[in-house]
Order: structure tokens, then sequence, then C-alpha cells
């Protein structure tokens, strides 16, 4: 979503990466989205402010703030009380460094802060912006699932390629590069986006030997088949040259050549 200036959008962005990732964190850039919301909406009606000071404050204590949010920009009173409600409550989880997020909660804090950027959008006459809850439900743990996914797919890549591997049928710098890969707790030492960005490339580097030891097998089996047909042929010219032992007379060399040179067209679908 696009917000009124890139540096809101890309706050928005990092919010929108914790709810994916169900991070705690999500509080703090709440916080932050809603402070800079606050200033960038006063600087752009140039109301004068302490840029040192807290969002928080500004909206509690700044008298002529509080009058431009309820009397011009007519927030209603449940909106005007929940942005001081919930950055003293994101203050509190900052500091109590809580752990749990809940999809509740989510959609709680961004109901309100999409009713209030939408008293401003109203103000200036602006299109409003569409709060859709299932949306937020829908990618909340979104990167959690995607990591598990990820996960399976690494492991059952591996799975196939052990028979490979065990065999000695990859190459020996496919095999160096097998060993290279990452393990588990060494990507587990990652955020959850860092993880699924190591996971991809493991899966693609994992496709890439595995499609190298079926061409492998493959140039193998073609190879079998070759000195199969080859062999088809010497045995063919030798049931002819005895056939014409038992009738009394040998094959001649130029016979033998002209019937090994039909055969070849034959193995070659000529």
């Amino acid at each position: 979503m696009k917000l009124f200036n890139e540096s809101l959008t890309n706050r928005y962005n990092t919010l929108e990466r914790n709810i994916k990732s169900k991070s705690n964190s999500f509080y703090d850039s709440y916080l932050d989205l809603l402070e800079a919301t606050i200033k960038y909406i006063l600087d752009e009606q140039n109301i004068e402010y302490d840029d040192s000071r807290t969002c928080g404050h500004l909206v509690k204590n700044e008298k002529h703030i509080i009058s431009f949010l309820k009397d011009t920009l007519k927030l209603d009173d449940f909106t005007f009380d929940k942005i001081p409600d919930y950055i003293k409550k994101c203050n509190d989880h900052k500091h109590k460094k809580e752990k749990w997020l809940s999809i509740e909660s989510v959609i709680n804090y961004l109901k309100v802060y999409f009713d209030f950027i939408n008293y401003y959008i109203d103000f200036i006459k602006g299109i409003r912006v569409d709060f859709n809850a299932e949306y937020f439900t829908s990618i909340f743990g979104e990167t959690e699932r995607s990591n598990n996914e990820l996960k399976l797919e690494v492991a059952k890549l591996k799975e196939e390629l052990e028979d490979s591997i065990n065999s000695h049928k990859i190459s020996e710098q496919d095999l160096l590069l097998y060993k290279s890969l990452l393990s588990n707790k060494e990507i587990e030492l990652n955020d959850l986006d860092e993880q699924n960005k190591l996971l991809q490339e493991q899966i693609s580097i994992l496709k890439d030997i595995k499609l190298n030891s079926m061409e492998e097998k493959l140039n193998k089996t073609i190879d079998m088949l070759n000195n199969m047909q080859d062999y088809l042929v010497e045995n063919r010219i030798i049931a002819r040259r005895t056939s014409r032992l038992i009738d009394g007379r040998d094959i001649t060399d130029e016979e033998l050549t002209a019937e090994r040179i039909k055969m070849e067209a034959m193995k070659n679908g000529k």
C-alpha cells in the first residue's frame, strides 16, 4: 500500500513484514508509523510542534494539536482516545519485550490507524483507504508458514539426492557444492525473512544438482543402449556367417563389410 510519501510507505511495509512474521516488533513499527504520520500531517498543515517530543506527548498535552485533531479533522472520541492509548501500550510492549502477538491486536491497532488517516484524507479531499481485516488475517504468520514449507522442500530434495551421493553418481563439483550448503542450525540464526531467502537459494542449488544427476544417469543409459545395439549388430553378423558356413561357404570380407554397413544404418534409423 502507498501512503502519503515514500518514508511513510516504507514504514508501513516494515509493519506488514512484522505481521507476516508474527513478530512482536509489530508494536515498534506501529509506533514508528503512527508518530511519523502524525508529524507528517502537522508539517503539511504548518502546525508548529516540538520535534523532539514523542507523538504521545503531542496528542495528549499540546492544546493546539488536540484542537486540530478534534475540531478540524473531527476525529470521533473512540479514535481520538485510542491513539494515545495504543501509543502507551506500544511503549509498554517495547519495554517489557513481550514476545506474543495476536491477530486481534493487529486488527484493532490497524483499524484505529486507518480510521485516523481517513479523517485526514477526507479533510484534504483525497481518496479514502479501505481497511480490510481479512487481508491482515490472511498474511498473519505468512512468513512462518513459508519457512516451514521451504524447510520441507529442502529436506525432500536432500532425501532424493541421498542415493546419488552415496553411490557417487554426482560430479565432484556438485558434491562440493552440496557440502557447502548451510545447516538448518546455521540458517535458523537469522530472522525468518533472511531464513526464507537462504532456503530458496538452497532449493535452487539442490534442484540444479538433481538435474545434473538425472542428466548423468540418462547419458549412462544412452551409452549402455548404444553398446547393446553394437552387441546385437555383431551377433547378427555372426549369425549370418554361421548360416553361410552351414550351407558350405564362408561370407566374404566384402559381404561382411556390407552387412555391417547395413546393420549400422538400421541402428541409426536410416
